[in-house]
């Protein structure tokens, strides 16, 4: 009972989130089914021993990606909002699940903080990150990309609409396209189209992390 009551209080507080901070959540409803699979899929999981989640949120991907983890592994669970990820730990009480609560931007702090201090294996990425102010975006995604293990993955998603066009309370209209955008950071790419996904989705799985420089000059 307790469980159902905290994933209530964590959906509606998501979708409260998407009205004020249509910026940071870019959306009001947590990530389908077809897309959480293909999230978790990309994660190529059977070896990674350690495990980040940006973005939480309400725990629908946390959730899949402790079912498909080793036993051995860890999950670190990185969420700006600190009640709602209060809400996921209580509702997902898996000692594998280590939560953070802090900005995506300072992985490599939080990680020690938490006693990583290696390089991890997978990355998946639950953020907007069409919206995100530009200087934040770079600050994550470089965050991870040093953070990430020779062979590691990156998976993030992104809406196909975005390629034509992104409505940011602050930015007004723009455009986005995903995969440029990671081509900076990382140096293979593999893409899936998740239709049923409302709107429709894709799924950029990334490995081969570049040089901060190389990237930095793209």
């Amino acid at each position: 009972m307790t469980s159902s009551i905290d994933r209530m209080r964590a959906a509606w507080r998501f979708f409260l989130n998407g009205w004020r901070d249509w910026d940071q959540t870019a959306s009001f409803v947590p990530s389908s089914r077809f897309l959480v699979d293909a999230l978790v899929q990309g994660a190529d999981l059977g070896r990674a021993r350690s495990v980040v989640e940006l973005g939480t949120g309400t725990g629908t991907v946390t959730e899949k990606l402790l079912a498909a983890m080793r036993p051995d592994a860890r999950l670190y669970g990185v969420e700006i909002d600190g009640p709602l990820l209060q809400a996921t730990a209580r509702r997902l009480p898996d000692p594998r699940l280590v939560a953070i609560h802090g900005s995506a931007a300072d992985l490599a702090e939080h990680l020690a903080d938490a006693g990583e201090h290696g390089k991890v294996d997978a990355i998946v990425s639950c953020l907007g990150m069409s919206l995100l102010p530009p200087e934040l975006r770079d600050a994550i995604v470089d965050s991870a990309a040093r953070v990430l293990a020779p062979g590691g993955v990156f998976v993030q998603y992104g809406y196909l609409h975005a390629h034509v066009i992104v409505y940011s309370t602050t930015r007004g209209f723009s455009q986005f396209h995903l995969g440029r955008y990671l081509g900076r950071y990382f140096a293979e790419q593999r893409r899936q189209i998740v239709v049923p996904n409302i709107p429709p989705a894709e799924v950029l799985v990334c490995r081969g992390s570049l040089p901060r420089d190389i990237s930095a000059a793209a």
